[in-house]
């Protein structure tokens, strides 16, 4: 009787570097010459075009002189800031040259996927049939990378998947609402959904969308105004969700929850900046209790933003259980492609022990070095301070300085912060998009580095003109 046994292929295969995502063939007997002949003209191809043919060497932007993108299929490139024509070739000068520093695209990574090529996903074309599941291979790769890096513990938890941590931060207030209703006596109870002043600007959409009885964002009706913080009770017929980002965006400061622990009181630790690149990572992992579900994203770790993966640690398996059914309903789950190309970054980043976190908190570092000096010697703003230096676990190394994603600035007589940076060829993002002052403006340092130096000369040139 013939063997009907079938190899299981795995569609995303790492190989002998630990690197280059790719399927796996075997070539059977029949197959053999096919194969042969595959392999000499894979050779006569290297030794008549050279290395520099395969697609693994990117030079979208060497066709663009280095400043844009030439994007497969389009015939002009995508300039970056102050550079223009169809392959960026005129530099724009004066009021012409606007930089953006208002969003939060992590450019800062570009140059080192650039630099590892090998590191790219290939999918077998049956692997894009059917509607897409959890792959475990994703959460064994970001188990591995938080016991690497120290900064999460992930023993006796359960973790989610998410289509970004914007999805799961819905998902998150769902789940939370969900299970305080459940567990009260009042089950009908609206939770307050509350944040501390600058906070995430990403928080109000969600909880303000879809209008949910569950849950109501609650920041403004708990505003305190010049006479300090007001943190809102929690109580049966009011529970509380705070929404604690640690460190925090805009400011950068580490934060701990300020509602009071309680039986009505639960909270979401949004971590997407809890990276060496960032921050010390502490002595111990943080280990979050069962009123918490923690939020991470693959977004601010490696820059794989339009990947859109993130994650949920849950201690609670009914947090998990409902954050699940969210998803589910909502997405139908994480796209396998995704899960893919997440896992190919995730187990590099793995393999290299985290070089990637090296090269850009060195970048980071030496921009808020540049910023600080900038900000020196006027008084028109006020530059936010870091942090004190303190020890990274990750690196084994005492004083850490922490090198924030955003420089929160302050005008200092007060005034349209954002619209003074406008005038001077910067978009940033009015402090009143994050619950503060319009006086406060953030910007972004998450650009890349020729964008950098172009806002380091426009600062520079408007606080000492």
């Amino acid at each position: 009787m013939p063997n009907t046994r079938t190899e299981k292929v795995d569609p995303l295969e790492i190989d002998t570097v630990g690197l280059l995502a790719k399927p796996r063939r075997r070539c059977h007997a029949p197959l053999a010459l096919s194969c042969a002949l595959n392999a000499v003209f894979a050779i006569s191809l290297v030794m008549v075009l050279g290395t520099d043919w395969f697609p693994e060497v990117d030079r979208s932007r060497e066709q663009c002189g280095g400043h844009g993108m030439l994007y497969e299929g389009a015939d002009e490139c995508e300039c970056f800031d102050c550079w223009s024509g169809p392959f960026c070739a005129e530099k724009l000068e004066g009021d012409a040259c606007v930089v953006t520093a208002n969003s939060g695209t992590p450019y800062i990574f570009e140059e080192y996927w650039v630099r590892h090529p090998e590191a790219r996903t290939s999918i077998l074309p049956s692997y894009h049939i059917g509607y897409g599941y959890r792959l475990p291979r994703l959460e064994r790769a970001i188990r591995s990378l938080h016991k690497m890096v120290g900064n999460a513990e992930v023993d006796g938890r359960e973790i989610v998947i998410g289509i970004g941590s914007t999805e799961l931060i819905s998902a998150a207030m769902y789940a939370l609402s969900g299970e305080l209703r459940d567990s009260s006596s009042t089950p009908t109870a609206t939770a307050s959904v509350w944040s501390q002043s600058p906070f995430y600007s990403g928080y109000k959409m969600p909880a303000t969308f879809f209008d949910a009885k569950p849950f109501e964002w609650a920041v403004e009706s708990h505003d305190a105004g010049d006479h300090g913080l007001r943190v809102p009770e929690a109580t049966a017929t009011r529970p509380v969700i705070e929404l604690v980002t640690s460190p925090n965006n805009p400011d950068g400061h580490t934060r701990e929850p300020a509602v009071s622990p309680g039986p009505h009181s639960r909270y979401v630790l949004d971590h997407a900046y809890l990276w060496p690149h960032f921050t010390a990572i502490p002595r111990t992992p943080t280990a979050h209790g069962n009123d918490t579900i923690a939020l991470f994203t693959l977004s601010k770790m490696t820059g794989h933003a339009s990947t859109r993966i993130g994650w949920a640690i849950c201690s609670n398996p009914i947090h998990a259980a409902k954050l699940t059914q969210f998803i589910n309903t909502v997405t139908f789950g994480s796209p396998r492609e995704n899960q893919l190309r997440a896992i190919a970054a995730l187990e590099h980043v793995n393999a290299h022990h985290g070089e990637i976190f090296t090269f850009a908190r060195n970048l980071m570092l030496s921009r808020w070095q540049r910023l600080e000096e900038i900000f020196r010697g006027q008084s028109a703003y006020r530059l936010e301070p870091r942090e004190t230096a303190s020890y990274d676990s990750f690196s084994e190394a005492e004083g850490y300085e922490p090198s924030p994603a955003y420089a929160w600035v302050e005008l200092v007589g007060g005034g349209d912060a954002a619209a003074a940076m406008a005038a001077a060829g910067i978009t940033g993002r009015s402090g009143a998009e994050f619950g503060a002052s319009p006086s406060f403006v953030r910007l972004e340092l998450l650009m890349r580095e020729e964008t950098f130096g172009l806002l380091a000369e426009k600062l520079r040139a408007m606080l000492h003109p």
